[in-house]
């Protein structure tokens, strides 16, 4: 049975505590269980949650979609790097969403290089259905990439470019997080007449604002980042998961996933909890029979 150390109870506690950023050593403190135990329930959901919204997010009606990047490192800062390691260093969080629903429904970890961009937009585009508008910033992978994964014709897409004030005379006050204040932003059109006034980034923008608070791995300036490639991986999927399925949007007054007619009615915690048993017994009843295949049994 998938987490069978962990009731059905404590598995949704333990759940709800990770969701809201609760750094694993502090989930053991709290309930009481080991470092162990807990990586795997984070392992197992992630990995029964990325199954579900693969098989589940398609053919989606959007009529508008966001597609960004965020960074975060694995193991060790890119820059302090003797030289580069295939599953350590700097990674990249590409996701796209839906603006209207606010579904995420695709996301892919790994570099900032061209093919894993044509990996991304391939998948974005295998997701959706009908005309749709696209928005991006001005990162150069994404022209080709769209239009090799969209065709030339049947939907439209524009850029979204925020310029700072990158000024030394800037004050301090005006400064967040160190970061200037954005003094413009400039809208283009690509491909065909997309509506300048919806071209935007932040919607998504603000999706990986949410990750970096209720995600530990990715809040800065601390030791909650990933240490290991595969879990990264999974927690993502995990944040993802109860993120469309769970969490009730303020906006919405529901669950993404219900806003976009996927569900018919917002998960709890426990549905998750019965998913992930589900989905492991499946994947163990697999394993036996190819084993016995195999055996010629």
């Amino acid at each position: 049975m998938a987490n069978k150390r962990l009731s059905r109870e404590k598995q949704v506690y333990v759940l709800a505590a990770l969701s809201e950023g609760t750094p694993i050593n502090g989930v053991c403190r709290m309930f009481k269980v080991g470092v162990h135990t807990v990586l795997r329930l984070i392992d197992e959901t992630g990995e029964a949650l990325a199954d579900y919204m693969d098989r589940n997010f398609r053919d989606l009606p959007c009529q508008r979609i966001e597609m960004d990047e965020q960074w975060q490192y694995v193991g060790i800062h890119g820059q302090r790097m003797a030289q580069k390691e295939k599953e350590r260093g700097d990674f990249w969080l590409w996701a796209a969403i839906d603006p209207d629903t606010k579904l995420i429904f695709s996301h892919l970890i790994g570099t900032r290089k061209n093919s894993t961009g044509t990996v991304f937009v391939d998948d974005v585009a295998r997701r959706v259905k009908g005309p749709v508008q696209i928005a991006t910033d001005k990162n150069r992978s994404y022209a080709c990439n769209i239009r090799g994964a969209f065709g030339q014709e049947g939907y439209s897409y524009g850029t979204d470019s925020k310029n700072f004030d990158d000024r030394d005379c800037a004050p301090d006050s005006q400064r967040k997080n160190g970061v200037a204040p954005i003094v413009s932003s400039e809208r283009e059109a690509v491909i065909g007449n997309p509506d300048l006034a919806t071209v935007t980034t932040s919607h998504i923008e603000r999706v990986f604002l949410s990750v970096r608070q209720e995600c530990t791995r990715f809040t800065r300036l601390t030791l909650g980042y990933s240490k290991d490639l595969h879990m990264h991986k999974r927690a993502v999927a995990l944040h993802f998961g109860l993120y469309n399925l769970v969490r009730k949007h303020k906006t919405l007054g529901t669950s993404p996933a219900v806003a976009a007619g996927i569900e018919a009615k917002r998960w709890g915690l426990e549905d998750v909890v019965d998913l992930t048993a589900k989905y492991i017994a499946r994947k163990e009843e697999m394993a036996f029979e190819i084993a016995f295949a195999e055996a010629g049994l």
